[in-house]
């Protein structure tokens, strides 16, 4: 039963009628009701104008001649209007209808129809409940929405500060990033931390899904930079964790959470004392493009997601590096964005971008983009040295 109460608007002079209406609204038990009277169309209109009503009920007989009933129950629209005419014939029911009116019944049969005209008012009160509760739901769902807009713009907040700086140069090697997230949140992930004077680790992880869920993440990704740098300042077990070995423990440590989330991921370490990198590839695709030497070409590799199987695989490579060399990464976002009818073709533009000497992460990111729309989450990081960098 509902709680509050429902304006009626009776408009009739006639005190059988008004009794008769009274007495039929009584048994619509699922409301509370106040009816108030109209009894000409002056006191409608005041009336109209000055209180709210749930349903309108009209004798069109009370209604100057030339009245516009159309204009009357758009003035009342959205909320039902109920007519009462003296016969309900057809011409009678077809004029109602048409100008609006969401029941008709003749009150000269109001006695016959009891039945029927309560479970009318019943019906059209309803209606007019839940139009009267759409305000309410709005307001919550907008109250809701700027909760859920306030909590999200603080989780970018604390996102955006585990990220590393978006150009830094360690040692000789210059390292930049972009992210451009399709939504608020980013489930696509950067990290370079130096772990001695000679080793840098660095990865670029792409997180299954959008938003809250998938930037949690990147929290566990964070941890584990953070985890492999103490303990190589401690001199602890972390200290010689292998790519591979170190996306095992990420894998383990996923699937303990319950999230039901992956990612793929490309680790790196490098060694600039042997001007070597050891990598391992955990299902990300497209593989990193290095510049070398005159050449361009996709790393070497392959693996499995992390955060999908108990026992997975992870390819663990070693590449030399030369005095001049640039490696770009990137995420799979970057192929929604890109023309082409396989992928193969689009692996090839992005050959030829690099190849054309462009290894600044912004402008890779403008010739891919563009003014377009972001359908997913796009990463793009890069290392120069030498005469690479451009």
């Amino acid at each position: 039963m509902s709680h509050s109460c429902h304006r009626i608007l009776l408009v009739e002079s006639e005190t059988a009628i008004v009794d008769q209406v009274f007495e039929l609204s009584e048994q619509v038990d699922a409301f509370r009701l106040q009816i108030l009277l109209a009894a000409d169309y002056e006191r409608l209109a005041d009336m109209l104008d000055h209180f709210d009503f749930s349903l309108v009920v009209i004798n069109v007989q009370r209604l100057p001649t030339g009245t516009s009933l159309t204009d009357l129950c758009i003035r009342v629209h959205p909320k039902p209007v109920l007519l009462l005419v003296p016969d309900l014939d057809a011409a009678a029911l077809l004029s109602g209808l048409r100008a609006g009116a969401s029941d008709i019944f003749s009150y000269r049969c109001l006695a016959g129809e009891a039945q029927a005209f309560v479970a009318a008012l019943s019906r059209l009160l309803s209606r007019a409940a839940q139009l009267e509760a759409v305000p309410r739901y709005r307001e919550t769902l907008e109250r809701s929405l700027e909760e859920l807009r306030s909590d999200q713009l603080a989780a970018q907040q604390v996102q955006q500060n585990l990220l590393p700086p978006l150009s830094q140069t360690v040692g000789d090697i210059r390292f930049d990033y972009e992210l451009t997230p399709s939504l608020v949140l980013s489930g696509d992930f950067v990290d370079v931390a130096p772990l001695d004077n000679n080793l840098t680790l660095f990865y670029l992880a792409d997180v299954s899904g959008h938003g809250a869920s998938s930037a949690l993440v990147t929290v566990l990704l964070k941890n584990m930079t953070s985890r492999v740098q103490r303990a190589h300042r401690e001199n602890v077990e972390l200290a010689d964790l292998s790519p591979a070995a170190a996306l095992h423990l990420l894998n383990r440590e996923l699937l303990d959470t319950g999230l039901g989330k992956h990612f793929t991921i490309f680790a790196g370490v490098l060694d600039a004392r042997t001007s070597r990198l050891k990598y391992a590839v955990g299902g990300h695709h497209p593989m990193p493009l290095l510049r070398q030497g005159g050449e361009v070409v996709f790393l070497e590799g392959r693996g499995m997601p992390v955060g999908l199987f108990d026992e997975p695989f992870f390819d663990e490579q070693d590449v030399e590096l030369a005095p001049d060399f640039s490696l770009t990464l990137f995420s799979d976002g970057v192929f929604e964005v890109m023309p082409g009818d396989s992928l193969v073709q689009r692996e090839e533009q992005l050959k030829e971008l690099i190849a054309s000497g462009l290894t600044q992460p912004q402008r890779l990111r403008e010739r891919l983009l563009g003014d377009a729309d972001c359908p997913d989450d796009i990463a793009i990081m890069t290392l120069c040295r030498g005469a690479a960098h451009a």
